[in-house]
This record gives structure tokens, sequence and C-alpha cells, in this order.
């Protein structure tokens, strides 16, 4: 989940990871890692470089399905903008982009686009983003897909924050898919500072449909300086 807000002046150091968690082997075990360095620029702008690590499953000459071994499969630019100063209007608001560079060759990169929104109440925050993906390069699909992520947390402590998150995937948005074709996850989160400087964020999702896989672990660590 990503906030609209930026402080300028600070470096991010960050760590995030995926593991899937399922009775199928074209499931099961898939695995994603991301570090990151970020910096935020101006007051309205942080960008972020990825370098992105994953394990996905494949067939061997049997036609068996297998996990590959852990692979460096991309680069990737991230990029925030703050447009409403906080708590000024109802909703803050903010944008996000990035492009996504593969290490292969043949493989076609991608552009993420999200909408990112945030509504803190007296001991609630919300956020909400709303996402596009859009393969460019060569071989890539013709197709826009989107998404939506949401996160409800309680703010007991600034050290341990307890929530919930829903994420769903679409996939192509002209496509009108039943909702067992859609990607759709709910599960507890967690979320605060260990110390001043290093911020936690940890969840298991349940799949609530097929296409889902039945559990997915997360975690983001993040480290910060403020200068």
């Amino acid at each position: 989940m990503y906030s609209p807000f930026v402080e300028q002046g600070e470096i991010e150091l960050e760590t995030k990871g995926l593991y899937d968690i399922d009775h199928s082997k074209n499931k099961n075990a898939v695995q994603e890692y991301k570090n990151a360095i970020g910096y935020g620029v101006t007051d309205r702008w942080e960008t972020e470089l990825y370098g992105e690590f994953e394990r996905q499953p494949q067939d061997n000459e049997e036609g068996k399905t297998h996990l590959s071994a852990l692979k460096f499969t991309h680069i990737e630019w991230e990029n925030r903008y703050q447009l409403t100063e906080q708590g000024k209007y109802w909703l803050d608001a903010g944008l996000y982009f990035a492009y996504e560079i593969p290490v292969r060759d043949k493989e076609p990169g991608q552009i993420e686009g999200k909408i990112l929104l945030e509504k803190s109440t007296q001991n609630f925050t919300h956020k909400a983003n709303i996402i596009f993906n859009k393969e460019v390069g060569g071989g890539a699909a013709a197709q826009t897909t989107g998404a939506l992520a949401w996160s409800s947390r309680y703010r007991l402590s600034q050290h341990f924050q307890p929530g919930v998150e829903y994420w769903a995937d679409f996939g192509e948005i002209r496509r009108h898919l039943p909702f067992e074709a859609h990607g759709h996850q709910l599960g507890p989160a967690f979320y605060g500072y260990l110390t001043p400087h290093v911020k936690y964020d940890v969840g298991y999702l349940f799949g609530i449909s097929h296409a889902a896989p039945a559990g997915e672990l997360k975690w983001i660590l993040e480290y910060e300086l403020r200068f």
C-alpha cells in the first residue's frame, strides 16, 4: 500500500517480499523480493529505484511443474507525487508512476500508474490505491489491466497498529470476468516502528477467489534517514 504523502530530504532503504502458499504447484511457494533506495526530492515528489528478484513455477521437459531458481528479473523506477496538503481537504490524494525494465531483453517492460487516496479520522487511517498496468516494448500484450488495494488500520501506538488489507486483481479492464477469475485477497496486517528509524509492515492475506493463492505472506522493512 502506498501513501500519497512525501517527505522532502528523507532517504529510504527498503526491502519487501511476498511468499504464496497453495495446494496447487502452479501457485505454491511463488516468491517475489524487492530491494530499493528512495529519496524525497521535494515536498511533493519522491523517487525510488528497485531491484526485483522472483521465483516462479515452470514446466520441465516432462511437463511437470517445479519452481525456478531465484532470479534477478527487473529494475523498477518508481515516483510518487503528493497532490494535496495533508489534512487540508476531506480526502488526501497523490499519484504514482513506475516503469519496470526487464533484465532479459526478450521480455516486455511495464508501466504502472496508481491513484493514491488516504483518509484519517481520530483513531483510524484508511488507504486506497487504484492501479493500472500496461506492458510496453517488444512482445507486449495490448490490454490494460486494473487492480485495487485497500487498507484500514487502528493507530493503537507508534509501534503497533493492527489493521486489515484487501487486494483485488481484476485482469483486463475491458473484459467482464466472474469473481472467481479475479485475484481477491483479504487478511490481517500489522504496522509500526521498531525504532525511530525502522518501520515494518507485515501481513497474511487469504485467497477468497479461485484465481488467488490460498495464502500469501507479505512484509516490508524500511530504514528511514531524514536530512
